[in-house]
């Protein structure tokens, strides 16, 4: 009860700093939020393309997501869009296959982030490897709105990591990539890579793990939820 009624007053507070009405929204709902089980929860799987891995100096190239609901992927929800970086793609052409004319041909990030925190009211986030893309939006949001807005985070990366650990099973090296848990967990291999695959295949190996977790389908989500 305390810990939902400073989560309340640090979303008021962030509320009345924000400077963009659809961040300030996402922020205000925030702090509603009620994580139940993964039917009763709504979810959106999120994956960001970048010109590199420091949030400091890098910039976030593309954006892609999908929405999950009753413990669905809803491909009508996918979205996928490229950012007008300020800085060359580098050497993420390589990973990505975008070129900086393509990249160019994008939106402005402040456009990309509004739509972003629309999609993601009232939902809890998801990724793989989260860390490093709430450290892009955390700074992102800064520069936009003059807030670094709350997060409710499941990671796919993180819970693996964390049931083996439970298991005493070692962790070799790369086993924790989204592309060897999905054969992990028998799913299909994705040839292609952007940010709207890679969300994708995210959402539909948060649901794998779920089902392993619980068959049921009732996976309870809170003690694998974290804050940011």
């Amino acid at each position: 009860m305390f810990r939902q009624w400073r989560l309340r007053r640090r979303c008021r507070n962030l509320a009345r700093k924000c400077q963009q009405a659809s961040l300030q929204s996402y922020i205000e709902a925030f702090g509603g939020l009620n994580v139940d089980t993964l039917v009763n929860t709504p979810l959106i799987s999120v994956d960001l393309e970048l010109t590199g891995l420091d949030a400091r100096q890098n910039q976030i190239i593309a954006i892609g997501w999908t929405q999950i609901d009753h413990g669905r992927i809803h491909l009508d929800s996918n979205r996928h869009i490229m950012v007008n970086a300020q800085q060359s793609v580098g050497e993420s052409a390589a990973i990505h296959e975008l070129m900086d004319s393509e990249v160019a041909m994008g939106v402005p990030l402040a456009t990309g982030l509004q739509i972003l925190f629309e999609a993601a009211k009232g939902r809890i986030w998801l990724f793989h490897h989260a860390g490093l893309d709430i450290a892009f939006l955390q700074r992102a949001c800064r520069a936009w709105a003059g807030v670094a807005p709350p997060f409710a985070v499941l990671d796919t990366m993180h819970m693996e990591m964390v049931t083996r650990k439970r298991r005493d099973q070692p962790v070799k090296r790369g086993e924790l990539r989204l592309s060897a848990l999905r054969a992990r967990y028998n799913l299909p291999r994705y040839t292609a890579h952007n940010a709207l695959i890679d969300a994708c295949a995210t959402a539909e190996l948060m649901l794998a793990i779920a089902s392993r977790m619980d068959p049921s389908g009732s996976l309870g989500l809170q003690p694998h939820v974290r804050y940011f």
